[in-house]
């Protein structure tokens, strides 16, 4: 449902109903064989979002952050006495970038925006995201037949890194490009904070320039070794000289990492915290982990993968750490002082692990997993990641985006349908407790739970002082709702999507306002990247990586003798 605004309109903003564009041009694309006019996507976003501004799309986008803000929804989610608290018919005042108060709803004659049918959320926080990734891996991964399936015949699958690799080799301003799409489509689906690994430092570099613009809050690190060195020490198969030999090139690229993070740690109010993320355990050393820890000691955190157990038996990198250190993925870095609470560390995926032994060396403050629902593409491996054992232990958790989905408001949805078939279905056999989620756990996870990972207790919470990081989603309107002001809002959220999310503000600043981008031209940023992907996805097509694919996997009957 649309919103009722009331507030002076700017002096020399243009025409809100014709969208005169006055004293500014549109882009055209350049012709065959010239150079692009505009050089980096950052001119051109701060060239489209003025015009995003006279066309009406936010008028208030760039508002007078010391004029209070009434904010009234017909649902707010409220932080009261540390629980989450729905709240009928109240406003939310923003002023100077924070939540100022939260109070019944009053005659106040101050700057408003009526939200009627809507609930009020903190902005969503991604705990696990590739940004540059998702447009290029999307569309044609559905298919695959991961390991982790069981009965099934393995086949062949259409693999993503090959578009991974190639996003590392674009121009800065195509790579910009990419990385401005994904992170339009994450702040149009709510979520204004992202733990972000970036595949290498260039692909950490354009996501930094491009949430600067945008006003995004983002945790961002490039994954050491690279997407450009990283391929043939994962995949070495047992030649593990390949590894040894790689250390000091890889403690070379920590250091590289560093120095960058080092230039851009706090900037923006300190909207931009970086960290440090090794790529994949299995491509580094004791040595590389000492350096990569005490890197991240220094910054905001650790983000890593804890996937060795991916697959069907013997896991690759399971064998390989096993063979070089005696030990699982887990014990391994708990031997190190990974998890001993000198450093955050935040784990994405949890896959193939011994959940007795290992779920209790993760139970600490300093340990967040990120669940990861649409993690390999939406469906393709479903309620795999144990996300109910982890509430069972005690472990902090919050939701990830990954790579081929930024619409936070489906993963949200996919986290509570995976999790509870995999406590409806295992909840008989588990060796440990299982917690079955509903849309309060998911929420929670959200918000709350992304929030003490990063230690921010002004974030992931309405509540005054908080930060006006703030999402409005539509819950009484069409598919999601019944027309009326729902009962329990959150349950709607169950039928709702990122199209459903109508305003987005981070800091007090608008992002999206009724359903359009205050910071880009949503229709030209989507035309420019597509052009880029194409060009991609050509490349993946000469190299074969589009290979044919049955519609369906047969699983034959289990022999019971």
């Amino acid at each position: 449902m649309a919103e009722v605004e009331v507030a002076s309109t700017q002096a020399g903003a243009g025409c809100a109903n014709c969208g005169g564009n006055v004293g500014l041009e549109e882009e055209t694309d350049p012709l065959p064989g010239q150079a692009h006019p505009t050089g980096l996507l950052t001119d051109k976003v701060q060239r489209e979002s003025a015009l995003a501004k006279m066309r009406g799309f936010g008028a208030d986008a760039f508002r007078d952050q010391s004029r209070p803000l009434v904010l009234a929804p017909s649902w707010l989610l409220a932080h009261i006495n540390d629980e989450m608290v729905l709240l009928a018919d109240h406003e939310v005042v923003v002023k100077n970038g924070r939540i100022e108060e939260v109070r019944p709803r009053t005659g106040s004659t101050d700057e408003r925006v009526d939200m009627p049918g809507q609930l009020l959320l903190p902005g969503l926080i991604s705990m696990h995201s590739h940004v540059a990734g998702g447009a290029a891996t999307r569309g044609y991964v559905e298919g695959n037949l991961t390991p982790m399936s069981k009965g099934a015949p393995l086949r062949q699958g259409r693999q993503f890194l090959k578009a991974m690799v190639l996003l590392e080799d674009l121009p800065d301003e195509d790579l910009d490009t990419m990385t401005a799409l994904n992170l339009a489509e994450i702040l149009r689906g709510g979520c204004t904070t992202q733990v972000e690994m970036s595949k290498g430092l260039r692909s950490m570099q354009s996501y930094v320039r491009v949430a600067r613009e945008f006003g995004i809050r983002g945790y961002p690190s490039g994954a050491v070794p690279g997407m450009k060195r990283i391929l043939p020490i994962w995949k070495r198969g047992t030649d593990d000289q390949v590894l040894f030999d790689s250390v000091p090139e890889t403690l070379a690229e920590i250091q590289e990492n560093l120095d960058y993070a080092r230039t851009i740690n706090g900037v923006d109010d300190g909207r931009i915290l970086p960290m440090m993320a090794p790529a994949t355990n299995a491509v580094h050393t004791p040595e590389t982990f000492a350096a990569m820890k005490s890197a991240a000691q220094e910054l905001h955190g650790l983000h890593i993968h804890l996937q060795a157990g991916y697959g069907r038996a013997p896991q690759p990198d399971k064998v390989a750490m096993n063979r070089l250190w005696g030990q699982d993925e887990i014990p391994w870095l708990h031997s190190m002082g990974i998890f001993d609470g000198s450093v955050r560390v935040f784990g994405a995926h949890l896959l193939g692990i011994d959940f007795e032994r290992d779920l209790p060396l993760l139970a600490n403050s300093s340990f967040t997993f990120a669940n990861c629902p649409s993690g390999t593409g939406a469906g393709v491996t479903p309620a795999q990641w144990p996300w109910p054992e982890v509430l069972g232990a005690g472990v902090n958790s919050g939701i990830g985006l990954d790579t081929h989905s930024n619409d936070y408001i489906e993963n949200l949805k996919m986290a509570v349908i995976y999790g509870r078939i995999r406590a409806d279905f295992l909840g008989d056999s588990t060796p440990v407790p299982m917690v079955r989620p509903s849309i309060w756990t998911a929420v929670e996870a959200a918000t709350l739970g992304g929030a003490r990972g990063l230690g921010r207790e002004d974030l992931g919470r309405i509540a005054v002082g908080a930060k006006a990081d703030l999402t409005s989603i539509d819950v009484s309107g069409l598919f999601v709702g019944v027309g009326t002001v729902p009962r329990e809002p959150l349950n709607h959220l169950m039928y709702a999507n990122g199209l459903s999310v109508r305003n987005v503000m981070t800091d007090g600043q608008w992002q999206v306002r009724d359903g359009a981008l205050t910071i880009v031209d949503e229709a030209a940023l989507v035309h420019k990247a597509g052009k880029v992907v194409q060009r991609i996805w050509d490349d993946m097509a000469a190299d074969g990586v589009f290979v044919d694919e049955p519609r369906s996997d047969l699983i034959p009957a289990a022999s019971l003798s």
